[in-house]
């Protein structure tokens, strides 16, 4: 029995020299044929794009976070239907936080934080360029989203920049229940910044940010505000639906016009 356990032992010892002593090499199985979810590594980014330009969507996926860190696009292999098949990942670039893709003309704009990603079709997130705006916009707060979009936010012609902010401020974290279960913090908000382009497109001249409103009050959601402008009732002016941090969306319709929001 003595025997045993020393034998054992010696073997625990010895495991850590065998592994270190080659290269680490990931492990592969043998399964062309299956059919997995889609997904990358912590905090991802989806991004619905036509990247090899084949006339149907497919996903391009950012992630920031550990294990694996990159751009990864998805080809969409069964064309523009309504529940498509993606091929495996294909690594083309770096991860980075809060990316997002805007829609100009039919034409996807990849920002980031303060920066676009013009080249983003045959560089990915590898090189961008500064836009004016500083990346932090002005706002007071524990920030964690942080989403810049382009949007003509009243038709004049020129693309504005919208930004997200999600304010973990007031929420802290996830230790502040008392004793019997109450939470005694405040909720996590979601804003919307409109900076609005006094310049051109070509030489665009931002503002200073400012919170939108609806309802005569500021547009505050549950964090993660990911604003997305769009004509979803189909009478000719862009409203507003923004996710938040509980996976809910939220719909302000734009009884204004396209050109007064």
């Amino acid at each position: 029995m003595r025997r045993s356990c020393a034998w054992v032992v010696t073997v625990i010892l010895f495991l850590p020299t065998v592994v270190f002593s080659e290269e680490l090499a990931r492990i592969y199985y043998n399964h062309p044929g299956l059919i997995v979810d889609l997904g990358v590594g912590l905090w991802s980014w989806p991004l619905p794009i036509d990247f090899d330009k084949d006339g149907d969507n497919d996903f391009v996926v950012v992630c920031p976070d550990k294990p694996y860190n990159g751009t990864y696009f998805f080809e969409n292999a069964s064309g523009d239907i309504k529940l498509p098949v993606f091929k495996p990942a294909r690594r083309i670039s770096r991860g980075l936080q809060n990316v997002q893709v805007s829609y100009v003309d039919g034409q996807a704009r990849v920002l980031s934080p303060g920066h676009e990603h013009a080249d983003f079709f045959a560089k990915g997130l590898d090189i961008s360029k500064k836009l004016a705006p500083p990346a932090k916009i002005g706002h007071q707060g524990k920030t964690r989203a942080n989403q810049w979009k382009y949007v003509d936010f009243d038709a004049d012609g020129k693309l504005d920049l919208i930004v997200g902010i999600g304010d973990w401020t007031a929420y802290g974290w996830d230790d502040a229940y008392n004793e019997r279960g109450e939470w005694t913090n405040g909720p996590l908000h979601g804003y919307v910044y409109l900076l609005r382009n006094m310049g051109t497109t070509a030489e665009p001249d931002y503002q200073e940010p400012t919170k939108l409103k609806a309802g005569r009050k500021l547009i505050d959601v549950f964090g993660w505000p990911s604003p997305n402008f769009a004509d979803f009732d189909g009478d000719g002016d862009l409203d507003l639906l923004c996710g938040e941090f509980l996976d809910k969306f939220t719909y302000f319709e734009n009884v204004g016009s396209r050109a007064k929001p």
